[in-house]
């Protein structure tokens, strides 16, 4: 009898560890809260959505997680609309913090990628008060019309810029397992320009994807990178028919244009035409229509005239990108990518 008692005792013990196994814990500490409540998010990719909402009490918060996945995942805590915390939870961990109604002094501890994520954070938020700064001051020498100190703080911004790429890059090499280098490759400066937009970044995304896959074969971070690869392979094989294109003489493109209406280059016999290719899908490529712009305007009233080639096999997206940035030179596509 007192065995039968002895192994159903055991019995029940494992079946506890193993119920709860999917159960992680976070408790901590919030200066300056006492009888409220907190909101905590999780992140699916791109997006972030509510889980719960958590009651402070007394500066202290108890939760009980249930995870549905053996792969690490992100949550975030918010108090108001101000993130104060955030956390790389796996089943079982369990994560102790202390922080601000602010977020500005986190301090945890029970999750190595939770520390990871929240120093990249501090980094990037480190960048975004110097690049504030800078922007601030060149604003103040346009003002004043000081041409010459607007364009060094010019060059102090893209270092800057390059700096916070090189950070990302060293983080990627240093911790080549760490989860925390997904969010770190959709990074962005605080213009909103992303850090890895360069097509060759591709190299760096398939690096990470092969670390994860092998650690994570299941996390749904490691599904999308795949799409993402795929996608930047496309566009840079595109990028590579571009630079390799010999073109001999003065060739007539008939292609049509947003309204479906055929727009020949000929059309602009005897203007100054700059033939471009591009892809809406590519970022620097959208960033340079800006330039173009300005190009257009001040030289179209003199007979200059751009005929933009899209190499997009989405027309819908094509189209969209061209009204989104109001291109006023012709643009067409026909939808057939690379074997237009």
């Amino acid at each position: 009898m007192a065995m039968r008692r002895l192994i159903a005792f055991l019995v029940a013990g494992v079946l506890a560890i193993s119920c709860g196994s999917d159960k992680s814990i976070i408790k901590g500490s919030i200066k300056g809260l006492n009888d409220s409540k907190v909101v905590l998010k999780h992140l699916a990719f791109n997006t972030q959505e509510i889980v719960d909402t958590i009651p402070v009490e007394e500066g202290k918060i108890f939760y009980r997680l249930k995870t549905h996945s053996d792969s690490p995942e992100f949550y975030y805590l918010y108090y108001n609309s101000n993130k104060i915390a955030s956390f790389v939870i796996l089943p079982g961990n369990e994560i102790k913090f202390s922080t601000d109604t602010l977020g500005n002094k986190v301090i945890s501890e029970g999750s190595e990628e939770t520390l990871l994520l929240q120093e990249i954070e501090k980094n990037a938020a480190k960048v975004a008060f110097k690049f504030d700064s800078l922007v601030k001051v060149k604003s103040e020498y346009d003002n004043v019309g000081d041409t010459a100190s607007s364009k060094s703080v010019d060059y102090q911004l893209g270092s800057l810029y390059v700096k916070q790429k090189q950070g990302a890059i060293k983080h990627i090499y240093t911790y080549p397992n760490s989860i925390t280098n997904v969010p770190l490759l959709y990074q962005q400066f605080p213009n909103g320009l992303p850090i890895f937009a360069d097509s060759r970044d591709v190299m760096l995304f398939k690096r990470v994807c092969d670390s994860l896959s092998n650690k994570y074969p299941k996390s749904t971070f490691v599904a999308n990178l795949k799409d993402e690869i795929a996608k930047r392979d496309k566009i840079l094989a595109l990028n590579d028919k571009i630079e390799e294109a010999n073109i001999s003489g003065h060739p007539d493109i008939s292609l049509p244009d947003i309204n479906s209406r055929k727009r020949s280059l000929s059309e602009f016999e005897g203007n100054v035409i700059l033939l471009s290719f591009w892809s809406s899908q590519d970022v620097n490529q959208k960033m340079m229509n800006q330039e173009l712009l300005e190009l257009y305007r001040k030289y179209n009233d003199k007979g200059f005239e751009i005929y933009q080639v899209s190499v997009d096999m989405d027309k819908t997206a094509w189209a969209r990108a061209v009204t989104d940035q109001q291109l006023p030179w012709i643009s067409v596509c026909d939808g057939k990518g690379p074997n237009s």
